[in-house]
């Protein structure tokens, strides 16, 4: 059999049509719900009934206040508490439950407050601060949407990375593709990152430069917090922001006294390789208040549960094949020379080795019964390995401080493809039943006629960035009145993508299937299967930014907060892609400059000591980019369709507005607090990848505009000593309001208006602890507790893109993915020398949902999914002082 004469025009060179990659999410709600248009199904009467009730019974307002002084105390207290704790306010039981970060509340500490807060409210916390406006500030008075966990509480939760924090996080999802947070349904595949990725006040998001531009996942190991802003916050933190930013604080030496935290933890399942991870913590003074240090270092494997079988005769070769290792070292040094100056060199490391993906070939497993196999040759093996020297230099001057904060990240991050299934889909689409060996792949994967076949695919991706930033800012308010920041920032930006596709095999199979050789199916191209395909893109983005923010008090209680961010950007970059699927070598260059302006505004009005409402609009951007090439000769029946000369050689940046509205209210001496908002957000311009069907190629183009709205609510509650309920509500709907399309002619629909953008529409978790007295019981002197958490994520809202058949990009084999509903169960022990012991089960009913999916074309036989991990069972010690 020959190939079709037309047979380079049909390459493919879009090689995963996925399914809505576990877009995992929510969003907001409070206040104002009745000033609010509708969302979706959810009806504003109800939400504001609901809210409403919740005052009445609460009594809003009635909460005893805590003194301004006592507050002060407070908060101070609560920035020198050691940071891997939070701690439990005065007379609280040793077992108290870690809280997020996100509703605690301020105590007050009058005496006679402190005596009725002791015995009625044993469960409550001290306030804790955080730095999401740039200045450390008590969480329950920042006028901003924003999540913060400390160490105990993710330990507690057993959150290892932000996939874990997102499942008790309204308003974040994640894509597993990119292995981006997503905040408020934001989610793109194209130009550069949406939501911001800050280590401490480094920015380390990649831009999708190539194919599989995958974002690190820092380990949350020994962080001070991690803080998940939600909302645009290109005013502080840049272009990198435009949905919002997710942000990891790691712990500062101590200039006074020593700290240390330390975890164990060993988990086992009947579906796979046992999960061990061993982490160490420690930091002090060397020259008390002049010089002191803080070193950190933790090695994990995680276990696999997907075995690999042999495609010809069915038997397994392999097990186990999807772990995870992950090696992190940190190590930071304070220097305090005098008074009002400190210098905080740190350097942070991190590896992550995986041996293959968590997908699994739908037909060839039985999830029900926990099995999962693929029966391709190619491993999908990955390495992350970066480093992060950093240097934070703070000088006070009066009533000013002046912060510099410079850094370098040098990361190699190497994945792939799989390239094997990819080729013989691509060699399929030639067949036809009248072959023996036909189809290639088959629902239970490669056809067992086939004689052995290999295609690996590498991938290379490259970051090494250049980040200063430059503040100053007010240590306390001017006039009693006003505070403000403002500062100078530059970037620097290089990145390489690095594509390579093998074919080894390549002549022996196309004589098999086609009876030609590989030199003349591929028209007469050399070293077909040595360099079948080579594309390498070499970029570099410069970003200089001025902004400034001030934040006034009108009148006792009501505030203004306004900033604005002038940026200058940069992106140029060169490219050359060259083999046997490319047609002929192309080489290219192009860059763009724009000059955007974010602002933002917000007004708030504190109540109370225990409550506060707030309106907020900002804008967000997106920095824009070049195209590499089009193969011209390749792709021209697909220029000619869509009323295209060429493919754009750049693209704009796009933006987004936003409108928010939210409160933070703490009711019942605390024994109730509750923090949500509801956002409405126009997104237009949007960076898309525009799909040539014919030819398969994808560039990045402005089309179209969306909406996301939504709500997100938070709130803890201790209705009983020693019982504590923290539960949060998200809902999203994130839809396309405009159709978009390929070219001039309105032919190639790529998005029609009201399809989904892929966002879950609801999410929903609960957690419940309680602490048994130890008069009932307790084990070594130890405070013996019992918790449940509980998640819900729905699946997608509405159609999206990929199931609509009006679209170029549908797929018949995409299926959306199922809710997931995840248990777990923890019993411990909380001992007054700082330790704490459990024993836990994760995913207790041993449930697998359809978690993300995937073909390599429309209409193919094979599907890959992947799930959540089957049940385990677990141990887990953690010491902290």
């Amino acid at each position: 059999m020959s190939a079709p004469s037309h047979l380079l025009s049909r390459w493919k060179r879009t090689r995963k049509m996925s399914g809505r990659l576990m877009l995992e999410g929510s969003s907001g709600l409070q206040g104002a719900v009745a000033l609010w248009p509708r969302f979706g199904g959810l009806r504003p009467p109800a939400v504001a009934g609901a809210l409403s009730m919740l005052a009445c019974v609460a009594g809003y307002g009635g909460a005893q206040a805590a003194t301004p002084s006592a507050e002060k105390r407070q908060t101070a207290k609560a920035a020198h508490t050691a940071p891997h704790t939070a701690a439990p306010a005065k007379a609280a039981p040793a077992g108290t439950q870690a809280t997020p970060a996100a509703v605690h509340a301020t105590r007050s500490t009058s005496k006679a407050h402190k005596a009725a807060a002791a015995k009625e409210a044993s469960g409550a916390m001290e306030a804790v601060t955080v730095t999401s406006t740039r200045r450390a500030t008590s969480i329950m008075r920042v006028p901003v949407s924003v999540a913060a966990y400390n160490q105990a509480y993710l330990d507690m939760k057993g959150a290892k990375t932000i996939q874990d924090v997102l499942r008790f996080t309204p308003g974040l999802t994640f894509d597993p593709t990119s292995k981006t947070p997503i905040v408020r349904g934001l989610a793109s595949g194209a130009g550069s990152a949406t939501t911001g990725i800050y280590l401490d006040d480094t920015p380390i998001q990649i831009r999708n430069l190539g194919f599989n531009a995958e974002n690190s996942v820092p380990q949350l190991f020994d962080m001070e917090r991690v803080e998940v802003l939600r909302g645009p916050q290109g005013t502080l933190f840049g272009a990198g922001a435009e949905g919002g930013a997710v942000r990891y604080i790691t712990p500062a030496p101590n200039l006074r006294k020593y700290t240390s935290y330390a975890r164990a933890d060993v988990s086992a399942s009947q579906y796979g390789a046992p999960t061990y991870d061993l982490g160490v913590a420690l930091g002090g003074p060397i020259i008390k208040d002049k010089l002191a240090f803080r070193a950190s270092a933790e090695r994990q494997s995680e276990g696999g549960y997907i075995d690999h079988l042999d495609y010809r005769t069915g038997q397994k070769v392999d097990k186990n094949t999807n772990n995870n290792d992950v090696n992190v070292f940190r190590g930071s040094i304070l220097v305090k020379p005098m008074d009002n100056l400190t210098i905080t060199p740190s350097i942070l490391y991190q590896q992550r080795l995986t041996g293959d993906t968590d997908t699994y070939f739908a037909g060839l497993s039985n999830p029900s019964k926990q099995q999962f196999y693929t029966n391709s040759p190619e491993y999908q093996k990955s390495s992350d390995r970066f480093f992060l020297p950093s240097l934070n230099i703070k000088y006070d001057i009066g009533n000013v401080s002046l912060i510099s904060n410079t850094a370098y990240l040098h990361r190699n991050n190497v994945t792939g493809y799989n390239g094997t299934i990819y080729d013989l889909s691509y060699y399929n689409e030639f067949l036809d039943s009248s072959s023996p060996y036909y189809p290639l792949l088959t629902p239970q994967g490669i056809n067992p006629k086939l004689p052995y076949y290999y295609g690996p695919s590498t991938i290379l991706n490259q970051q090494r960035n250049f980040t200063e930033e430059f503040r100053v800012q007010s240590r306390s308010p001017l006039f009693n009145r006003l505070m403000w920041v403002a500062g100078v920032y530059y970037q620097n930006d290089k990145q390489m993508s690095s594509e390579r596709l093998e074919d080894p095999q390549s002549n022996e199979f196309t004589q098999l299937l086609f009876n030609q050789s590989a030199a003349d199916f591929w028209g007469g191209w050399p070293d077909v299967g040595k360099y079948a395909y080579i594309n390498q893109t070499r970029a570099k983005d410069e970003q200089t930014a001025v902004f400034a923010n001030a934040t006034v008090e009108i009148i006792k209680g009501l505030k203004f907060d306004a900033g604005i961010r002038y940026t200058h950007a940069d992106y140029s970059f060169t490219n050359f892609a060259d083999g046997s699927h490319n047609d002929a070598r192309t080489t290219g260059a192009g860059g763009i400059s724009e000059n955007p302006v974010t602002p933002k505004f917000t007004l708030s009005y504190q109540i109370d000591r225990h409550s506060m409402v707030y309106a907020g609009w900002s804008k967000g951007w997106r920095v824009g980019g070049a195209n590499t090439p089009v193969p011209q000769r390749l792709c021209q029946n697909d220029l000619d369709n869509f009323g295209m000369g060429s493919a754009p050689e750049k693209y704009k940046s796009d933006s987004v507005k936003s409108w928010e509205l939210g409160s933070k209210n703490q009711f019942f001496n605390n024994r109730l607090q509750i923090a949500g908002s509801l956002y409405y957000i126009n997104w237009s311009n949007i960076q898309q990848n525009a799909y040539l069907p014919e030819c398969g190629v994808q560039y990045t183009t402005n089309m179209g505009s969306a909406v996301s709205k939504g709500f997100d609510l938070q709130a803890t509650l201790y209705p009983v000593d020693g019982l504590a309920i923290d539960s949060t509500l998200g809902f999203t709907d994130a839809h396309y309001t405009q159709n978009s399309y390929v070219g001039s002619n309105g032919t190639g629909l790529l998005a029609r208006k009201g399809d989904s953008l892929g966002t879950p529409g609801w999410t929903y978790s609960l957690g419940v602890q309680y602490n048994i007295p130890k008069h009932i019981f307790s084990v070594a002197h130890g405070q013996v507790y019992v918790r449940t958490d509980y998640q819900y994520i729905s699946r997608p809202n509405g159609t999206t893109i990929q199931r609509d058949p009006q679209t170029l990009v549908y797929n018949n084999g995409y299926y959306l993915t199922q809710s997931q509903n995840y248990l777990t169960l923890r019993v411990g022990a909380k001992f007054e020398n700082n330790m704490n012991l459990s024993f836990y089960v994760n995913n207790l009913p041993n449930l697998s949902p359809m978690v993300t999916s995937s073909s390599q074309v429309n209409g193919s036989l094979l599907q890959q999914q992947s799930t959540m991990r089957p049940r385990y069972m677990g141990v887990l010690w953690t010491y902290s002082r």
